[in-house]
């Protein structure tokens, strides 16, 4: 017997490096609940997800200054460049967040590979999106918009 779900919503995951798209990830949503998008759960799940992919980067990047450090005093600037992580509902932006890339040295920043984390992170924000029991109340004040 085929188990019916109420309400199924199509979702992107999307990282950026600038205006250069590093991972775009369409998943679906069963029993999307509507006030997920408001709420602090799916604030704190983007940060620990960005959290996880700085740690990966930090690694890499001690990694790579360890094997073969040559000091650069020629490095250009990252041109303003900045990772962005954004996640839509449907074709609608709900959260986007940005961190800085100038960090890295051009050699990491511009090879990130978050493949072994992707399903991952789609579980988790399928799980937050999908949550009935969400924080959508910040002190005394409701986090939930009418639109």
């Amino acid at each position: 017997m085929k188990e019916k779900f109420e309400n199924t919503q199509k979702c992107e995951f999307l990282l950026e490096l600038g205006n250069n798209i590093i991972c775009q990830r369409y998943f679906t949503v069963r029993n999307f609940n509507q006030k997920a998008i408001y709420s602090i759960d799916l604030h704190d799940t983007v940060k620990y997800i960005v959290d996880e992919i700085k740690r990966s980067l930090v690694l890499k990047t001690i990694l790579f200054l360890d094997s073969s450090y040559r000091e650069n005093s020629n490095d250009v600037a990252n041109k303003g460049e900045t990772f962005t992580i954004t996640i839509k509902v449907g074709n609608r932006k709900i959260l986007t967040t940005i961190f800085p890339s100038s960090v890295y040295p051009p050699k990491i920043r511009y090879t990130v590979d978050i493949r072994p984390q992707i399903s991952y992170i789609l579980r988790e924000l399928t799980e937050t999106l999908s949550s009935k029991k969400l924080t959508t109340h910040y002190q005394d004040y409701s986090l939930i918009v009418n639109k």
